[in-house]
């Protein structure tokens, strides 16, 4: 009998009920919320006279409608009144959560690991596509849609089919001023935005082992860029180390990396599709395009026109085919997000 990766068996450990290869009913152990995606589902909940089923399962933070420098100056009416909804429904719910303004506010896929709510072997979901940040650390972690947000906030529940799996290994040593943004990057240029649809994917290998955690969360982060809506990885010594002492772990921590450990893939795992890639020899990647497969390493040259895609990102960002990123003047350098 063929082993097991991390996925099936986190898959196995929260479904409810239902069949593989149809719609599944998953247990949620984590419900991340913000303020966009979440004020539909709360009025949901209104109208149909329902509670929050588990406020002690679901946290709150502040993110993208707050401006970078002066926080509490939202001059944009929409993003006003969200923020503000999202403080009245809080509240309202009983939801612990992170202040506008207080220590622990930011980017809701920070809040969760800072805090150590995001741990191995949780099944997490949140209305943001990039929650596949949280797999990072061993779980299964996805966006979802308002309606979705919805249906979690009433039942702590949200079917699912299981996706096909796919094994990403980035193998070797990179060399001096190439990071995890590059590894991705350079999978994307070469296998494109589409080959991981309907896919999870399982990032691993010595390259990866050697990364810190906020390296690991960039690579499953974009995982929504090469198609998935998952990427995961094993947890190890450097994911226990970034998660003890932490407010939200376990209370008997050792105990909890005892079982931490049984969840990682077994040797003769079996995937559906399997890439390697050496970042050994990788330059740093950069961007030409307007998608994040339109890339090359810093030393070559952007490509020729191939079709109508290429001369619209061209005529877009201002560039031409047989440039290098060495030849772009630097105007403006945007830093942080």
């Amino acid at each position: 009998m063929a082993g097991k990766s991390i996925f099936d068996k986190l898959w196995e450990r929260h479904v409810i009920t239902g069949e593989e290869g149809q719609p599944q009913l998953m247990y949620v152990d984590q419900h991340y919320i913000h303020e966009v995606t979440s004020p539909q589902a709360f009025q949901g909940l209104r109208d149909a006279g329902r509670r929050l089923r588990r406020p002690d399962l679901t946290f709150g933070t502040f993110d993208h409608n707050v401006p970078t420098v002066n926080i509490y100056d939202i001059r944009d009416v929409i993003s006003k009144a969200q923020i503000d909804k999202l403080a009245e429904n809080v509240e309202e719910f009983g939801i612990e959560h992170a202040a506008h303004g207080s220590e622990k506010q930011g980017i809701v896929h920070m809040v969760g690991p800072e805090t150590g709510r995001t741990q191995p072997g949780k099944f997490i979901v949140c209305g943001d596509s990039h929650t596949a940040t949280h797999g990072a650390f061993g779980a299964i972690a996805f966006g979802i849609g308002t309606s979705e947000v919805e249906h979690v906030f009433a039942t702590q529940t949200l079917w699912q089919v299981k996706p096909k799996k796919m094994l990403v290994e980035f193998t070797g040593v990179p060399q001096k001023g190439v990071y995890s943004k590059d590894f991705i990057l350079a999978l994307i240029a070469k296998y494109g935005v589409a080959c991981g649809v309907g896919y999870v994917v399982e990032y691993r290998g010595q390259a990866i082992d050697a990364l810190s955690m906020e390296e690991r969360m960039t690579i499953c982060n974009m995982s929504i860029e090469f198609g998935s809506k998952m990427g995961i990885m094993n947890p190890d010594q450097s994911t226990y180390d970034y998660l003890k002492g932490r407010e939200c772990v376990p209370e008997d921590f050792e105990e909890a990396v005892a079982d931490w450990k049984t969840i990682v893939s077994d040797n003769d795992a079996v995937y559906d599709k399997v890439i390697r890639m050496d970042v050994s020899d990788l330059a740093p990647m950069v961007t030409w395009g307007t998608n994040p497969a339109m890339g090359v390493d810093f030393d070559s040259s952007f490509p020729e026109i191939k079709d109508m895609n290429d001369e619209r990102a061209y005529n877009y960002m201002g560039l031409e085919p047989g440039q290098k990123p060495a030849d772009i003047e630097l105007g403006y350098i945007f830093i942080g997000s």
